[in-house]
């Protein structure tokens, strides 16, 4: 298997699984909304549910954006003088995006650890809380090593576009 056969399949994967998280948010609202104008009934723990996968979509999804630099750009100075702008740009785009991203893992990551041990629970599901912040932290790692990823392609294909 070719590294980029690799990068496609994790990338597809974890694509796959964000949608479903979406999916499964949605669809608990949607039953949730029906059940209580028909049966005037709810679904446990249902905004519980939905943050919860919806939260988990958005996380799983983050890394691909990195990696694949799909996250939203301005290119206003790139578009009018490319040879200028574009590579310059590209890279600080690149740069802050790895900023932005171990910011993120520094700040959820001593989150974390400071909670290890702790008997905090979600108020519904009764989810440790501890757990939740560690899959946050992994998965924001994970978006640390492909923002890296997505500078080191920044700096080897921007220069090639111009």
């Amino acid at each position: 298997m070719t590294g980029s056969a690799a990068k496609r399949i994790i990338s597809n994967g974890l694509l796959g699984l964000a949608g479903f998280c979406f999916l499964f948010g949605a669809g608990v609202t949607v039953v949730d909304v029906a059940l209580r104008a028909v049966a005037g009934s709810n679904v446990p723990a249902a905004i519980e549910l939905t943050s919860l996968s919806i939260g988990l979509g958005a996380l799983l999804s983050m890394p691909v954006c990195y990696a694949q630099r799909t996250h939203v750009t301005a290119k206003l100075l790139s578009e009018l003088f490319p040879r200028w702008f574009a590579y310059p740009l590209g890279i600080v785009g690149a740069v802050a995006s790895v900023v932005f991203a171990a910011l993120l893992l520094w700040l959820s990551g001593s989150n974390a650890l400071s909670r290890l041990g702790s008997p905090e629970t979600t108020a519904d599901l009764g989810l440790s809380k501890p757990l939740l912040l560690m899959v946050v932290a992994f998965a924001l790692g994970v978006s640390l090593v492909a923002a890296t990823a997505g500078l080191f392609f920044a700096m080897r294909t921007e220069r090639n576009r111009v």
